[in-house]
């Protein structure tokens, strides 16, 4: 593996750290987003040092921040003037709920106005505790760890020298964990075909590293939204959920509900254009809804997964966690999963394995696939 780009400071290994106990403590995680790309407006505060997701029974999903401060000097920031501060950017990102990690004590009365606010907090100390039940010998597996943390800044550096990689793992480390779930899906798959393009047994060596990389994170996010999505399954018959899935993909930035509106304008424009020219009445029904977007060419096979995933919801909950350990340990890091790790997370389960290869056989059917992230998933 590549060496890495710089040494990571005590603060960057303390929260690797943290993430990685969410992780392992059943958490769909993720550290060090960028958040302000997609707010596009200019914040104090630029990213996370935690987001993580979590799916109930019913595939509903919940968001959970967190923050971590390693400082212990004069200087070092105050838990209350922090869980106040948290406590903002949880309502600014639509958070459920948030977490407070800081080196200084904790009073009692901060602990209780934290719960107040939704935001618990606690000392290093405590985290510690912690840490040795929920992590124990899974330390520095799949995507967790400080050793991650290292790779995910060799690949940063890596994808600076080209202006597409660089676009890639900037929307992967930030902007597509804000969207919605139908745009992110898109746009996940539109990347991993670009990245099925790029992909060729010639690749230079910290070229591959990049692209095994960038294409585990997007498959790892797509299967995050997929589950997202199969939550709205629940309460749709199997006839309404088609047309809504094909709805929402046909969707922009701009709700369906406006697109219509708006073709329809165009229709009666183009009728009286068509009309005034004496076009035949052939050449005025093809017109119609010309001006309405289409969904892509996935839509069916799309729903269909979706609709798979919601029909075994216990096994689907757990799947963007067990997916997102298989595809970094076996594509980025080339080597076979810990099966003490891989049964933890009950990725051997029959349920679970028939997931995995649905998901895996959609992106196939995508064109979004390359034969390399084809054999992680196999």
């Amino acid at each position: 593996m590549q060496s890495a780009t710089r040494v990571p400071s005590a603060g960057d290994r303390l929260e690797a750290r943290v993430a990685q106990t969410w992780y392992w403590e059943g958490f769909y995680t993720r550290r060090g987003v960028d958040f302000q790309r997609y707010y596009q407006e200019p914040l104090q505060v630029t990213d996370l040092d935690l987001l993580a997701f979590d799916f109930n029974p019913q595939l509903t999903v919940r968001r959970y921040i967190g923050e971590v401060k390693s400082g212990t000097g004069k200087s070092a920031p105050k838990a209350l003037d922090r869980i106040v501060w948290l406590s903002g950017l949880r309502a600014l990102v639509g958070a459920d709920a948030g977490e407070l990690t800081i080196a200084t004590q904790v009073s009692g009365k901060a602990r209780a106005l934290g719960r107040g606010l939704g935001i618990s907090a606690q000392t290093v100390e405590d985290f510690e505790r912690r840490e040795h039940d929920a992590v124990g010998r899974c330390e520095e597996l799949g995507s967790q760890g400080v050793q991650a943390f290292i790779l995910e800044s060799t690949v940063r550096d890596i994808c600076k020298r080209e202006t597409d990689l660089e676009r890639a793992f900037n929307f992967l480390r930030g902007e597509v964990l804000f969207l919605d779930p139908f745009l992110a899906s898109k746009q996940l798959i539109d990347l991993l075909r670009r990245l099925r393009q790029l992909w060729t047994p010639r690749l230079h060596d910290h070229e591959e590293l990049a692209s095994r990389w960038l294409a585990a994170e997007a498959m790892s996010v797509l299967t995050l939204n997929l589950v997202t999505i199969s939550g709205a399954a629940m309460t749709l018959d199997r006839k309404d959920w088609d047309s809504y899935v094909c709805e929402r993909l046909a969707e922009g930035s701009v709700p369906m509900h406006q697109m219509r509106k708006l073709s329809d304008s165009v229709d009666k424009f183009v009728a009286g254009i068509l009309a005034a020219a004496d076009a035949s009445p052939e050449v005025r029904t093809r017109a119609i809804g010309a001006f309405l977007p289409a969904p892509p060419d996935y839509a069916e096979p799309f729903a269909e997964l979706c609709w798979r995933l919601k029909s075994d919801a216990p096994a689907a909950r757990a799947l963007p966690r067990q997916l997102d350990f298989v595809v970094y340990e076996r594509l980025v890091h080339k080597r076979t999963p810990q099966e003490a790790a891989a049964s933890r997370l009950g990725v051997n389960r029959e349920s679970s394995s028939r997931l995995i290869r649905l998901v895996s056989g959609f992106v196939r059917g995508c064109d979004a696939s390359f034969e390399e992230l084809e054999r992680a998933l196999a």
